[in-house]
């Protein structure tokens, strides 16, 4: 194996988008309810590539040529009323079934962390989807503490009233 974690180049972003299609894939079959319009590769690639480095960041794993995971986020500031300052938002992580329990997840995971924390970030939030419990484990494994629980309300899948 030689495995190589690293930032993306900007010229290769696009090459994660089967890693990225299979990552949403996951996320529906354990619970997501946002369904992703055809064109959402496009657009995520339109809104991280021209921050990347910056605002954005995009680490891959790459082993003789073959991705294997990847993980993406972004800085955001924070609200005035939470103090001045930056926040990191891991937005994706996936790694290909073949790979999982390799380590990858963990080492891309860090060089994300990392990277924040040359940015001067000391704190990074990530969302997970409530049916997938291993990646709950996952992050807990890694040091992450469970913080919110988003819900959603949507008018086409009303509750009771």
């Amino acid at each position: 194996m030689s495995l190589e974690i690293r930032l993306a180049a900007p010229d290769e972003i696009r090459t994660i988008e089967p890693l990225w299609r299979d990552l949403y894939v996951h996320q529906a079959a354990h619970g997501m309810l946002l369904p992703l319009p055809t064109e959402a590769f496009e657009a995520w690639v339109q809104s991280m590539g021209p921050l990347l480095g910056r605002f954005s960041i995009v680490v891959v794993a790459v082993d003789a040529g073959e991705y294997t995971g990847f993980v993406a986020g972004r800085t955001r500031n924070l609200p005035p009323y939470f103090g001045v300052g930056q926040v990191g938002a891991i937005s994706e992580v996936f790694v290909t079934e073949r790979w999982r329990k390799a380590g990858i997840g963990r080492q891309l995971v860090q060089r994300a962390i990392d990277w924040y924390r040359e940015q001067g970030i000391s704190r990074v939030e990530l969302q997970v989807v409530t049916g997938n419990p291993q990646a709950v484990a996952f992050y807990e494994r890694l040091g992450w503490q469970q913080e919110l629980v988003q819900m959603v309300w949507h008018a086409e899948r009303p509750g009771p009233r």
